[in-house]
């Protein structure tokens, strides 16, 4: 029987695959992983769980599911979608993201927010919100 499977590395994983899609847009992006620094207003963050371990009864660890939500930031609607749709489409692309010793299924979307005016920071950014999943078994 083997122990849980770690979710940081799949986490990092979701997070690079964010960045690398918004480091290629026009104007380079960055994603981040559950804080963004003050001064980038526009970006993304990956905000995770510690996953879900099961699997059949003679190893009853071997998959992992996590549900992360990626948090599109923007100074206006349209940038905070743009840089949801492109997250997105990184995320949704075959293959999925590599996590070493996993095999990784590809991602689904489980649901999302209208985009929402964040007036707690000062200027006011606004967040467009999706929800996913991954699982993984060992390879």
């Amino acid at each position: 029987m083997t122990a849980p499977a770690a979710s940081e590395p799949h986490v990092a994983a979701v997070v690079t695959a964010a960045d690398t899609a918004l480091q290629a847009l026009p104007t380079p992006r960055h994603a981040y992983n559950g804080t963004r620094p003050d001064l980038d207003t526009a970006c993304a963050v990956v905000y995770a769980g510690p996953g879900l371990a099961s699997g059949p009864l003679g190893d009853r660890f071997a998959d992992l599911q996590i549900t992360f939500q990626v948090t599109a930031v923007g100074t206006g609607p349209e940038q905070a979608l743009y840089i949801a749709d492109a997250v997105k489409a990184a995320l949704l692309a075959t293959p999925a993201p590599a996590v070493t010793g996993r095999a990784v299924w590809p991602l689904w979307q489980t649901g999302e927010q209208p985009v929402q005016r964040d007036d707690t920071v000062q200027p006011a950014l606004y967040i467009a919100t999706a929800q996913y999943s991954m699982k993984s078994n060992p390879a």
